[in-house]
């Protein structure tokens, strides 16, 4: 039964939750989830990554965005700081970016740089040529109101009468919501996520939930401040953050040794107690794929979940998005930190590695767990 999934997308994460944890036996309508799943696949491979943009090897970004879970309609601010490296000589930078978003100043070194913005690309002209393997940067100042794609890129909703803001980008959603590179194989080597929103909703106060290590929250005139930083490879899509009334706490993988990491959730308070039960179980996941392959490959940042409003899961680097915490949801999510995080396929026409990686682990685990 497992087989028929290889060729998905991460779909697959909504048959774990929907369907096997309440009938892990093959039932009437599997035909039906595979064939609605391989539609929305074919759907996805024909999406290509901008051509104008494969002259540039993209290093480092700082994204600093403000946002507010409760605006109407949806909106961020911001500006986003980009360090890269000519592949070739260069007199322009094409950055993916969704025409209805409103850039309003594109900086390098105190400059202003001339731009066009049409037809999803921001097409921006360098003073000088760019000598190959030389670094450069610039700061992009933007704003708007994003129209959400694929499996809603930007999407503000509530819980339990609190707003929630989530991003979700795979495949080539980043770009409804910020300037980036949305290429495959050429991954930010790190990543500053610094973001801004109100203190609190009412008497709620807000977290954000993003990649990497937490290095600070600050308040200043009701406006939180969070700062956090990735150090490893990311392409765009894997990029992400999640704003809402958190309860935030930690479990530990390999606990006390001197390879103890957390497992920091963040979770919707009405749902606390009964997801504590439920995620313990991922330190002994990570312990075992740990056995199979290597060391969770985040162990110095963190692995974590954060909940939204889906049907399903997103393994955004160090922080999977989670619709539900059954342990096959969990399994799935926590496999492709390995398979699609850190190793990240080629095309989208190879994404089946990623799927069929975590979707057999789901199997390993349950034997691991449940026995033979």
């Amino acid at each position: 039964m497992l087989m028929l999934f290889f060729s998905f997308l991460f779909t697959i994460p909504v048959y774990s939750q929907r369907v096997k944890e309440t009938a892990p036996e093959p039932n009437d309508n599997i035909y039906e989830l595979v064939k609605a799943e391989r539609g929305a696949a074919q759907k996805r491979m024909q999406f290509k990554a901008k051509q104008n943009t494969i002259n540039y090897d993209i290093k480092y970004h700082r994204l600093e965005w403000t946002v507010d879970p409760a605006s109407e309609p949806a909106s961020i601010s911001g500006k986003v700081t980009t360090y890269w490296e000519a592949v070739d000589p260069m007199n322009t930078i094409t950055f993916d970016l969704a025409e209805n978003m409103n850039v309003s100043q594109v900086m390098q070194r105190g400059d202003n740089l001339a731009y066009t913005h049409n037809g999803d690309e921001l097409l921006i002209t360098l003073p000088a040529t760019q000598d190959t393997r030389v670094l450069d940067s610039m700061t992009i100042t933007y704003g708007g109101e994003p129209i959400s794609t694929g499996f809603t890129s930007f999407e503000q909703d509530t819980h339990n009468g609190i707003p929630v803001l989530w991003t979700l980008s795979e495949p080539y959603g980043a770009l409804d919501w910020w300037p980036c590179k949305q290429d495959l194989t050429d991954k930010a080597d790190s990543i500053d996520v610094i973001v801004k929103h109100p203190q609190f909703y009412d008497t709620h106060e807000y977290k954000t939930a993003s990649n990497g290590v937490l290095l600070s929250e600050t308040v200043i005139d009701s406006i939180k401040t969070s700062h956090w930083k990735h150090g490893y490879p990311i392409p765009a899509y894997l990029i992400a953050i999640a704003v809402t009334n958190y309860s935030v706490y930690s479990d530990f993988a390999y606990e006390g040794t001197d390879s103890e990491f957390p497992i920091t959730n963040y979770i919707y308070p009405e749902h606390l107690s009964g997801v504590q039960n439920l995620t313990p179980i991922t330190s002994d996941i990570i312990e075992f794929y740990g056995e199979l392959f290597e060391m969770y490959p985040y162990a110095d940042e963190k692995y974590g979940h954060a909940e939204f409003n889906w049907g399903g899961g997103m393994e955004h680097t160090t922080m999977s998005f989670m619709g539900s915490f059954g342990r096959s949801l969990i399994a799935h999510e926590l496999a492709h930190q390995w398979f699609g995080d850190k190793i990240t396929c080629g095309s989208w026409e190879d994404i089946w590695l990623n799927e069929g990686f975590a979707t057999y682990l789901e199997a390993l685990t349950r034997e691991h767990i449940d026995g033979n």
